[in-house]
C-alpha cells in the first residue's frame, strides 16, 4: 500500500477518534451541567414560576399501559379530590391518547419517558417546562417510584408534594433517599398486601375519601373503529408479546392453539402489538399457516382497546392486552409467570364491580415474587421457566370450556 493512502488513512482514523472523544467531553459537560441545575444545587429553583390564574394539581404518572389501565378505578376519585382545581396529567406518551378520552383531568401532557430518561437536555426543558406552569400540588401515586419521575415532582416546586413510600423495584436505596427528601408528605402501605390496584385505592382513602375502595377499571367506549379495522368475521385475539423477551411463552404454543381455534371454532385470528412485537406476531402467524390479521404497530392504543372489545376472547402474556381485556370486559386468558405474581394479577379488587372474565394459567415455583431477577435465567434461556413450563394442553382446556 502506497505510504501516502496510509499516511490518510491513519489521519482519518485519528480524526473519527477525535471527534468521539469531542462528543464523550461534551455529553459529560451537559450532564453535569444540567445535574447542577437540577440536582447538586437545584439552581432551578431560582427560576420564576407563574402564578397560576386558579389553582392546578399535577398528577405525574410515567409507567406503562398496563399500570396506568389498572389505576383508571382510582384515577377518577382525584376530582372528588380536587373539585375546583384545575387537574394535569403529566403522562406516558404511549398511554397518553387514551388518557385524553376520559374526564378525570382537565389536561393531558405527553412526554416520551425513555428520552426524558436517557437525553439531559430534553430532561432540562421539561422539567423547566413544567415548573413554569406553577402548581399548587403535586401528586405522584405510583407505588415502585422511579427517580426521573422524581425529579419531576422536585422540580414542581409545589407547596404540596406527595407521594408513595413505596420500594426498590424500580430505585436505588441510595437514590430513594435523596429523593424521599423532595415530598412534603410520603404515604406508607408497607403493611398492607403490595396488589397494585389496593395500593392505588389506598393512596386514595390517604389523601381523604376514607370510604374508598378498589373496584376493577372501566374502559367504556368512546370512538369508532375506522373501516378498514372493522373485522367483519368473529375473530379472536392473541397478544405474544411482553415488555421483557424472557417473560414471553414460546411462539409455537400460541401458533399450536391458533390451529386448533381455527379448525374447531372457524375463528378469525388477530394478532396485536406494538410495532416492536411485530416480528413475534408474524412468527406466530407464519407456524399457524393458516390467514391471519396482523395488527402490531398497525393500530393506536385507542383502536387496540376497540380491536379487543370486538374478540371473542383474548389469550396473551402478562402484559397491557390483558389488562385492555378486563377494562371492556372481553373473555381473556393470561399467561402469568412469578416476577410479581399477586401485585398486577390476579385481580383482588376491594369491591366487585362486575365479575371478572380472565383466566391466569401459572405454574407455582418456590422463587414467585423474583421481581423478574430469574435465577434460572442463563443466556442460552429463551423463555423463564414458570412460564416456560405451562402446559399448551391446560390453556387449551381454559380456552374450549368457554367456547
Amino acid at each position: 500500500m502506497p505510504p501516502l493512502l496510509i499516511l490518510i488513512r491513519k489521519l482519518k482514523s485519528a480524526q473519527t477518534r477525535l471527534r468521539r472523544w469531542i462528543a464523550s467531553v461534551q455529553q459529560d459537560l451537559v450532564s453535569w451541567v444540567v445535574s447542577f441545575l437540577t440536582e447538586k444545587y437545584w439552581l432551578i429553583d431560582y427560576l420564576p414560576v407563574k402564578r397560576p390564574q386558579r389553582a392546578q394539581v399535577l398528577l405525574v404518572r410515567l409507567d406503562l399501559i398496563g399500570d396506568f389501565i389498572i389505576w383508571l378505578d382510582s384515577a377518577k376519585a382525584y376530582r372528588q379530590l380536587y373539585p375546583t382545581q384545575r387537574i394535569v396529567l403529566y403522562a406516558n406518551a404511549i398511554w397518553a391518547g387514551l388518557a385524553e378520552q376520559f374526564d378525570y383531568w382537565d389536561e393531558v401532557v405527553p412526554v416520551d419517558v425513555a428520552k426524558l430518561r436517557a437525553n439531559d437536555w430534553f430532561r432540562l426543558r421539561q422539567l423547566v417546562a413544567i415548573r413554569e406552569r406553577g402548581f399548587c400540588v403535586a401528586l405522584q401515586p405510583t407505588y415502585s417510584r422511579e427517580y426521573v419521575a422524581d425529579l419531576v415532582v422536585r422540580s414542581v416546586g409545589a407547596p404540596l408534594r406527595i407521594g408513595h413510600v413505596g420500594n426498590l423495584d424500580n430505585i436505588t436505596l441510595e437514590k430513594k433517599t435523596i429523593a424521599d427528601q423532595w415530598y412534603s408528605r410520603l404515604i406508607d402501605l408497607s403493611a398492607q398486601p403490595v396488589v397494585e390496584l389496593n395500593l392505588n385505592a389506598g393512596f386514595i382513602r390517604a389523601l381523604g375519601i376514607a370510604d374508598f375502595k378498589s373496584a376493577m377499571p372501566e374502559i367504556i367506549q368512546r370512538s369508532r373503529l375506522p373501516k378498514h379495522l372493522q373485522i367483519t368475521e368473529p375473530y379472536f385475539v392473541i397478544a405474544p408479546g411482553a415488555s421483557w423477551a424472557p417473560k414471553m411463552w414460546l411462539a409455537e404454543n400460541f401458533a399450536k392453539l391458533a390451529q386448533e381455534i381455527h379448525r374447531l371454532h372457524q375463528l378469525k385470528l388477530v394478532l396485536c402489538g406494538t410495532a416492536a412485537e411485530s416480528h413475534i406476531c408474524e412468527e406466530v402467524a407464519h407456524l399457524a399457516g393458516f390467514d391471519a390479521i396482523i395488527l402490531a404497530g398497525q393500530t393506536s392504543l385507542c383502536e387496540m382497546v376497540e380491536v379487543i372489545r370486538r374478540a371473542k376472547f383474548l389469550l396473551a402474556n402478562d402484559s397491557a392486552p390483558v389488562h385492555i381485556a378486563a377494562a371492556v370486559k372481553t373473555r381473556s386468558i393470561c399467561i402469568l409467570g412469578g416476577g410479581h405474581f399477586g401485585r398486577f394479577l390476579p385481580y383482588l379488587p376491594e369491591t366487585s364491580n362486575s365479575p371478572i372474565d380472565m383466566e391466569v394459567v401459572h405454574k407455582k415455583m418456590d422463587c414467585y415474587g423474583c421481581n423478574w431477577k430469574c435465577k434460572y435465567l442463563r443466556e442460552e434461556t429463551q423463555v423463564v421457566p414458570c412460564i416456560a413450563e405451562i402446559p399448551a394442553s391446560t390453556v387449551r382446556k381454559l380456552i374450549t370450556e368457554g367456547l
